[in-house]
């Protein structure tokens, strides 16, 4: 058969499937009911107009520490609307990801309870967690001054009678999935696939440092020593009285 006649013969079989299949809808009927039955407008919203109290368990924070944190996020997670969809809008980005964050709850909750996608919810997460980290590490963990340091070391002494001490430096655990070809570098000691966070907090339990992303077989000492912390201590750049 003529190279010519086999191709055109290819494309109108595949046009021919192509009518046969069945069209996708852009929405599905449960995500098509966000405006109406997701937990943003039934739960979310009756909390925080009537309940401060049931808001704060809901949410882990009071409504005033939510607007301030809405505040600093509102404009990197402003988008458009196009013309197939209107934009999920940065208040309720929020909320998903809060409530991720405070429930443990899978990206397969989120989609059930908010009426989103799976793999919206996943970048909905992704986004905003990154969003607060670049527009407020500064604030919430800027880097020890040399006054920073020595109220840090008064505290732990008016406190705990604990001269010297710039810091409670521990290490924890966080569950994770196994990554995908990762062997046994995530399994801790436990027998569980974590990933490593090292925190130092000050007299008052607020974290001055945070590490996050060690592999889950490295001890309390080896996230210490790989640890940019301890790479600046080595090298003499923080600023210790």
């Amino acid at each position: 058969m003529d190279p010519a006649h086999v191709f055109v013969f290819a494309a109108m079989r595949y046009l021919y499937l192509k009518r046969k299949r069945k069209r996708r809808t852009w929405v599905h009927e449960i995500n098509a009911a966000r405006p109406t039955h997701g937990h943003f407008v039934t739960l979310y919203r009756p909390l925080r107009e009537r309940d401060p109290v049931k808001f704060f368990n809901y949410m882990r924070m009071s409504i005033a520490s939510f607007d301030e944190l809405l505040s600093r996020v509102r404009e990197p997670l402003t988008k458009r609307d196009s013309n197939m969809r209107a934009a999920i809008p940065p208040e309720e980005m929020l909320v998903i990801t809060l409530r991720y964050l405070a429930s443990g709850c899978s990206l397969k909750d989120l989609h059930y309870n908010f009426r989103i996608g799976r793999s919206t919810a996943g970048e909905i997460v992704r986004k905003v967690c990154q969003t607060m980290w670049e527009t407020m590490k500064d604030q919430c963990l800027p880097k020890p001054t040399h006054k920073a340091c020595l109220e840090i070391a008064a505290g732990f002494w008016e406190r705990a009678n604990f001269p010297n001490c710039l810091g409670a430096v521990d290490g924890k655990h966080v569950r994770i999935v196994k990554p995908p070809h990762s062997g046994s570098l995530y399994q801790n000691y436990k027998h569980y696939f974590s990933m490593g966070l090292l925190a130092v907090a000050d007299a008052n339990y607020s974290f001055v440092y945070v590490d996050v992303g060690s592999y889950g077989k490295d001890s309390d000492s080896t996230l210490f020593r790989n640890s940019t912390l301890w790479n600046e201590i080595e090298s003499g750049s923080l600023n210790i009285p």
